[in-house]
């Protein structure tokens, strides 16, 4: 039985990260008229509560989101549409409620689109099936992420964004999730696809970022934070692998981590963007 729950570490540096570029693929998703399907495999509640005993046990806010809000008005343009969001859920400009990414998607996309979101954990899926729709084509899925992606796929929108965020708390994830990833690809292969991923044991990132490297495709973009140096125990960065990023996201991350850097443990943290080309 899966136990982990996000509302320990909801809001902390690493869903900062993922969510600044969450936004950004949705913002540019968004510009075409064509509907599309947004699909997430990992989905957790959707809106958590920054004052839970969850989230106080922990204080991982308090160094992520927390510590971001202050400088929300002095923040680069690219943060604008995951700053917004936030605002939506505090319009007191008190930050007390802070939304995953179901929450994100369900306000930034648009009725013609499909939402299509998975949470296997059963008490995470009572809170996520009771989250707003807001007028949207939302449908949410109690099964496991990962085996009914492919069902999905290609979509009758053919244009789609997935987006992956598995708590590795299975160490085989490291090694199934390229597999999953590249199946998916190869029955959709212009979709953009966005798998998150923890920096905990370097043995396990390297066979995970082998396995991404032999999925085929022919345009993606690796980007990592570094919190601390690898001598460091626990999670001391987290990174985001996205196929076919759209062709001004790497210009614009690098606006986002630079900013990020001064915030998080700034004279240490650091950030890597590369872009990686296979044959196909």
């Amino acid at each position: 039985m899966l136990s982990y729950q996000h509302g320990y570490h909801a809001g902390n540096f690493a869903d900062v990260f993922k969510h600044v570029i969450l936004t950004r693929l949705m913002h540019y998703m968004v510009q075409k008229d064509k509907p599309m399907l947004y699909l997430e495999t990992h989905s957790g509640r959707g809106v958590y509560d920054l004052k839970s005993p969850q989230s106080l046990k922990t204080g991982e806010a308090h160094a992520g989101i927390e510590s971001v809000w202050p400088q929300a008005k002095q923040l680069p343009a690219v943060f604008s549409p995951y700053l917004n969001a936030i605002r939506q859920l505090n319009p007191d400009h008190a930050l007390r409620h802070y939304p995953g990414s179901p929450e994100l998607a369900i306000q930034m996309l648009r009725e013609q689109d499909r939402l299509f979101f998975s949470e296997l954990h059963s008490g995470e899926f009572d809170y996520l099936s009771q989250l707003p729709k807001r007028g949207k084509r939302v449908f949410y899925n109690d099964e496991d992420g990962l085996k009914t992606l492919n069902s999905q796929l290609p979509p009758p929108e053919r244009r789609g964004l997935i987006f992956m965020d598995p708590s590795y708390e299975i160490k085989t994830d490291y090694r199934q999730i390229p597999i999953t990833l590249k199946a998916a690809y190869q029955r959709f292969s212009t979709g953009v696809y966005c798998l998150w991923y923890p920096l905990v044991d370097n043995k396990l990132h390297q066979q995970l970022l082998r396995g991404l490297t032999h999925i085929g495709a022919t345009n993606s973009l690796k980007v990592e934070f570094y919190l601390t140096g690898n001598e460091k125990p626990g999670m001391t960065g987290c990174g985001m692998w996205i196929i076919n990023p759209p062709y001004v996201l790497a210009e614009e991350l690098k606006l986002a981590l630079q900013a990020l850097r001064k915030v998080f443990n700034p004279g240490v943290s650091s950030y890597l963007m590369d872009t990686v080309h296979t044959p196909s």
